[in-house]
């Protein structure tokens, strides 16, 4: 995976074009619960008050992002449910090896974008294209859960990739 520092994000993605704008901010508004960087707590704080503000961020991890699973097709909410849903399973959050006394355990359907060490000061990303089957499989009418359960189940142990703080990494999209 190829990385770039944050400061040479293009400037592709510091606009939401071409997400309309109503877009853009529905999906803040998901972002905002599960915010997709590593931020300190006077930071998160900022953001939220941004966002909550004016409906939207200029925030280049965030429009990545929002692009990524737009162009694959997912709507705001369908990613906030499949995130939501790999965090149930305790073994896809960052501090479970912290406060487990265990092994952190990495899985390569989740990409972790890291502050100070994986298992205490990161947070989880997804990408889309790994999860298209879990799009497809849900709006067939499967239980979303069960399908991140069986979609997980068969790579924990495999090497997930990890994002430095303050780089980014390079996808086209």
């Amino acid at each position: 995976m190829e990385l770039i520092r944050l400061t040479e994000v293009p400037p592709a993605l510091h606009t939401w074009d071409p997400i309309p704008v109503e877009l853009a901010q529905e999906w803040c508004a998901v972002l905002i619960t599960h915010m997709p960087q590593h931020m300190q707590p006077t930071f998160m704080y900022l953001q939220q008050q941004a966002v909550r503000k004016d409906g939207i961020t200029n925030t280049a991890e965030w429009i990545w992002l929002a692009k990524e699973f737009h162009a694959a097709g997912f709507t705001p909410a369908e990613w906030l449910q499949l995130t939501e849903d790999v965090l149930t399973d305790e073994r896809a959050t960052p501090g479970y090896a912290g406060s487990n006394m265990g092994t952190y355990v990495s899985n390569s359907l989740i990409t972790l974008a890291v502050g100070k060490s994986i298992p205490n000061g990161g947070v989880i990303r997804l990408r889309a294209q790994p999860w298209m089957p879990w799009l497809t499989r849900t709006r067939a009418g499967e239980v979303s859960l069960s399908v991140v359960t069986e979609m997980l189940e068969g790579h924990w142990g495999e090497p997930a990739s990890v994002i430095p703080f303050g780089e980014f990494p390079n996808y086209s999209l």
